[in-house]
C-alpha cells in the first residue's frame, strides 16, 4: 500500500489521466490553461520527491486525485503548499481513483511501519470501493446513500483510532449535506469541507486558489494540534 506498482518508474509525461485534451471536462479551458504541467513519480509511485530517510517528523498526505494534483503543477497541489507552509516535509501519498478503503488500508500501513506524527487525508467518494485488491469506481446508485455512508463510517473510525493526530478533510462536490457525518464523526475529529474555488487544467479537479485554502485550514488544525490551550477544538 505505500507503493503504487503501475506509476513507479515510468517516464516523465505533461499529462495524466483526465487531464488530458481527450478526457478532459471543457476543452477550451484545457487549451487556455496557462501554466505549465509536469507528472514525476518517484520509486514508490506517488507524484513526489524520493522520501527522506529520516521520517521521524513528516506530515502525511493520503488521498486520490486531488492530492496527487492532477491538471495542477505540481509545487501547487495541497501537499506542496502545506509543506511550504509549515517547514515541515510533507509526503504526497496521493492515488488516482484511490477508494476510501485503500486509503484506510494504507494509513494503517503507515502506523504499522512508522510512527507518524500527523496524517492529513482527504476522503473520496463513498461509492468507490477497493474489490479484489483494485480500486473501483461504481455509480452513485450502486450501493445506496445509506450503504456508502456506513462505508465510509466504517473507514473513518479505523482511521482515526490509529496512534497519530489525524486531520480529516472531504473532497468538494461530495455530498449537497456537508454535515451528513454530524451525528456520527466524534466531534474531536471535524470532518473538513470546503468549497471548490477554481479549476485545474481538466476542468474537473481543483486549482491553487482552492490548494491555498485546503492547506490553511490544516495548518490552523495542525496549530490546534500543537497548542490546544490557545486553540480549543
Amino acid at each position: 500500500m505505500l507503493r503504487i506498482e503501475n506509476r513507479a518508474g515510468i517516464p516523465e509525461s505533461n499529462t495524466s489521466g483526465v487531464d488530458t485534451l481527450k478526457y478532459c471536462f471543457n476543452k477550451e479551458h484545457y487549451l487556455s490553461y496557462p501554466k505549465d504541467i509536469s507528472y514525476r513519480y518517484n520509486s514508490r509511485g506517488f507524484r513526489d520527491a524520493e522520501w527522506p530517510e529520516d521520517l521521524s517528523d513528516v506530515i502525511w498526505c493520503v488521498g486520490d486525485s486531488f492530492t496527487v494534483g492532477i491538471g495542477q503543477p505540481v509545487e501547487e497541489t495541497w501537499p506542496q503548499l502545506l509543506q511550504n507552509k509549515t517547514g515541515k516535509r510533507c509526503l504526497n501519498l496521493g492515488e488516482d481513483a484511490c477508494s476510501n478503503d485503500s486509503m484506510a488500508l494504507r494509513i494503517q500501513e503507515i502506523c504499522r511501519s512508522y510512527n507518524p506524527k500527523i496524517i492529513v487525508i482527504m476522503w473520496s467518494y463513498l461509492s468507490r470501493r477497493r474489490h479484489h485488491n483494485k480500486n473501483v469506481h461504481h455509480d452513485k446508485n450502486s450501493f445506496g446513500a445509506i450503504k456508502d455512508v456506513a462505508n465510509f463510517i466504517k473507514n473513518y473510525k479505523i482511521v482515526n483510532q490509529v496512534r497519530a493526530s489525524v486531520i480529516n478533510l472531504m473532497i468538494p462536490n461530495t455530498t449537497k449535506c456537508p454535515d451528513f457525518l454530524k451525528k456520527t464523526v466524534k466531534q474531536n475529529s471535524e470532518l473538513i469541507t470546503f468549497e471548490q474555488l477554481d479549476y485545474a487544467r481538466d476542468y474537473h479537479h481543483f486549482d491553487v486558489k482552492t490548494s491555498r485554502v485546503v492547506s490553511d485550514l490544516i495548518e490552523a488544525r495542525i496549530k490546534k494540534f500543537d497548542n490546544p490551550s490557545e486553540y480549543p477544538i
